[in-house]
């Protein structure tokens, strides 16, 4: 496959975009195909099974698109739906998820340490965070912030809206005596700003979308994979139409 063949990239909805961003920043030569699957969003509160059938889908969509690596821009499909995911896609093209990286990195900055933990009751229920993390000496509370993702995705962040659901999620107290908490959902680095904001400045928070995309570059440097291309296509589609997603897109990516 040539190196100049796209990264493959999915998510529910805006969240990777997140990834995306990151991406194109530190390998600004490499083309991207982007999937939102928009017409079953929010992925967070949907069975395993149902899980696995969207990612599924969406793999072979960028597949058929000539993809030379796939990267899971999702928690909750990255924590239910991997497995079927890689056994698709085979042994020659190289898929990367959203955990394990930030649990590598989690590892490295914090060992033995205490960590909290926010994503969607599918990557929270999966309990893969917590097996990953266990078994590199790290202990984790974790907790389901389920109506975070669906209010950024409808354009709510870094407002009144998205302040008043980060504060109810927070305002107990329960992650102030950690020492990193780890956003297990693409959609929340929108929110960074508002979650600090309620944190002692001592709690780091871990940049998934820098992790992630270092990963990125990491698998395709060692599989010599890298593209040269002076002239890199991007791609972005939907799998529905929404002015959300439109709008999302543009405040992340920064286009019109």
């Amino acid at each position: 496959m040539s190196k100049d063949a796209p990264i493959g990239m999915f998510d529910s909805g805006i969240g990777g975009l997140t990834i995306a961003k990151a991406l194109l920043q530190r390998l600004p030569m490499e083309s991207l195909c982007y999937v939102g699957d928009t017409a079953h969003m929010p992925y967070g509160d949907k069975s395993p099974e149902r899980l696995k059938a969207y990612a599924v889908g969406i793999a072979q969509r960028l597949l058929d698109r000539g993809c030379k690596a796939l990267v899971v821009a999702c928690n909750s499909a990255s924590s239910n739906a991997l497995d079927e995911v890689r056994d698709l896609v085979g042994p020659d093209i190289p898929v990367i998820d959203v955990v394990q990286p930030v649990v590598d990195a989690a590892s490295l900055h914090h060992p033995h340490g205490e960590l909290a933990l926010i994503g969607t009751r599918a990557t929270v229920q999966s309990g893969l965070y917590e097996r990953l993390l266990s078994a590199q000496g790290l202990t984790v509370t974790s907790r389901a912030t389920p109506l975070l993702a669906g209010a950024i995705e409808e354009g709510f962040h870094n407002g009144t809206i998205s302040s008043a659901v980060v504060e109810a999620y927070f305002a107990d107290g329960w992650a102030a005596d950690k020492d990193a908490l780890l956003l297990a959902c693409t959609h929340y680095p929108l929110v960074v700003d508002e979650i600090c904001a309620l944190l002692p400045r001592r709690v780091a928070v871990l940049d998934a979308p820098g992790i992630v995309a270092e990963r990125v570059a990491s698998v395709l440097e060692a599989r010599k994979a890298l593209s040269s291309s002076t002239a890199p296509t991007r791609q972005f589609e939907v799998t529905d139409w929404t002015q959300s997603f439109a709008d999302g897109a543009a405040h992340i990516l920064g286009t019109s």
